[in-house]
């Protein structure tokens, strides 16, 4: 087995072992903090051996229901790579913070089960296989958000639960008409990446096709306008599962638009990248003033990081090779800072036990060192120099003035906009008057410092160091650009 199937399975392997023996609560964060561990320790080793003169790697391939082209096929590239090294650095980081706060076996074997299927999905080369791997990503979020939320959390999950299977259908729909699409002009089906390139699709179907793909990333990313879930999710969600849809789930949904729309449906999707531009641009500014006007803190950071998404789609649609990797660098970049927030944001409630920003003050004055990495956390996603967020944000600026300098100087709004709705929380949560449930608040403990400050030096070598981190990225990068004739300038 290679080392991608073991990053892939060992997670969902242990999960279905906890499921079964049932053992106590102490057994299960053992074993989750072994195994996200080890999925740590082999993702650095792939970082480590990855050969950025080359794109995809690690290739694997195994027949699997031949009859219907269905194959198991992974691999990795340097826009991918990204996601699996986020998503092995922040599974640990979450017990480590947080293992306090949920003492339900169910979480630790769910979030298990996340991990796998995001690793899953992130590294398949083969449609049917990432439909799959999805499914696996998503079904443990709804279980999570009914078993462990708050508020309406019954409400939440089927809501959530209902766009979810309403876009993955859509998405299950348009896979399936590819495959047949395929065999009626090559004799076979194939669901291959590789293998379906070759299809030729009309205007029309390419287009349908497109839709019911894009659909699905849209929900899940979200852009305007399927966003309606996502401030009741968030707000009604555990944290651990607010720190894996805003960090990963969110970012895989941005990354699949790279990884399978541009590669089967180049032509359509550039010839639709205008209309998704306009809707990136004016969901970063919509979402950007709709996070000032909120007081739950939670909600707060869910509309801030639906902005920074829609820079995301803007920099991916713009076809520059600045963009693509600017792109891919805030996918990384925005959900460490993001992760590091939100686990913040849960050791404040289990502090205070309010999500409410009037309700919190003051907690500069009697615990500095979070206060220190609070600040440090919200002006990297602000993008401010010497972090990671500042370099993505530069690249992707740069290449939305290449496309259209109306579209860049549109596109610098949200560092502005970023900076009115941070700011904002940043004054009222940390400075002012103690209030009552944060007159008695603790400073970081040594757990929780473990957790944290690996992020917060990983977002400055990030920003110190860019070019060590970004030249694993641009082969892919340049790679596409060629293909859409789009010529890279050093």
């Amino acid at each position: 087995m290679s080392t991608l199937s073991i990053i892939i399975f060992l997670p969902i392997i242990a999960a279905l072992f906890l499921f079964f023996t049932r053992p106590s609560i102490a057994i299960v964060k053992t074993v989750y903090m072994i195994v996200t561990l080890s999925v740590l320790y082999l993702a650095v080793g792939l970082y480590i051996d990855f050969d950025p003169a080359k794109s995809m790697q690690f290739i694997e391939y195994h027949p699997w229901i031949s009859e219907y082209g269905i194959n198991y096929h992974v691999g990795v590239d340097g826009v991918s790579l990204g996601i699996v090294m986020m998503n092995a650095i922040i599974m640990p980081l979450v017990t480590l913070a947080l293992h306090k706060l949920r003492d339900k076996n169910g979480y630790w074997i769910n979030l298990l089960f996340v991990q796998g299927g995001i690793m899953g999905a992130v590294l398949s080369l083969d449609l049917m296989l990432f439909y799959l791997f999805w499914e696996l990503m998503l079904l443990p979020i709804f279980f999570m958000l009914g078993l462990f939320g708050y508020a309406k959390k019954n409400y939440v999950a089927m809501k959530f639960n209902m766009y979810t299977i309403f876009g993955s259908l859509m998405m299950l729909i348009a896979i399936l008409y590819i495959a047949v699409q395929y065999k009626e002009q090559f004799g076979s089906y194939s669901f291959d990446l590789d293998e379906l390139k070759k299809l030729t699709l009309s205007t029309r179907e390419s287009l349908l096709v497109f839709s019911g793909f894009m659909l699905a990333f849209a929900i899940k990313i979200p852009i305007f306008p399927f966003h309606t879930w996502l401030s009741d999710t968030y707000r009604s969600a555990p944290t651990g599962i607010v720190i894996v849809m805003s960090a990963l789930m969110a970012k895989l949904g941005v990354y699949a638009i790279w990884r399978f729309l541009f590669t089967l449906f180049n032509e359509t999707s550039h010839a639709v990248a205008p209309f998704f531009i306009g809707i990136g641009l004016f969901g970063l500014i919509y979402f950007g003033f709709s996070a000032m006007t909120q007081t739950h803190i939670k909600r707060m950071f869910a509309f801030s990081s639906a902005s920074h998404l829609s820079l995301i789609v803007v920099g991916f649609f713009i076809y520059d090779v600045y963009g693509l990797i600017g792109s891919s660098y805030l996918i990384v970049a925005h959900a460490l800072s993001s992760a590091a927030l939100f686990l913040m944001v849960g050791i404040m409630f289990e502090r205070t036990r309010a999500y409410r920003i009037d309700d919190l003050g003051g907690i500069a004055r009697v615990a500095p060192k979070f206060a220190l990495l609070f600040v440090f956390f919200s002006l990297s996603i602000v993008g401010v120099p010497f972090t990671a967020g500042f370099v993505a944000e530069v690249l992707i600026i740069l290449g939305a003035f290449k496309y259209n300098i109306y579209i860049g100087l549109l596109t610098t709004t949200t560092i502005l906009i970023a900076m009115l709705f941070m700011f904002k929380t940043v004054s009222k949560v940390l400075y002012g008057e103690l209030s009552e449930a944060t007159k008695d608040f603790k400073d970081l403990r040594l757990h929780e410092l473990v957790a944290l400050v690996p992020l917060a030096l990983l977002i400055l070598a990030m920003g110190i160091f860019p070019n060590y981190f970004i030249k694993k990225i641009e082969p892919t990068a340049e790679s596409y650009s060629q293909k859409i004739g789009v010529i890279y300038n050093d």
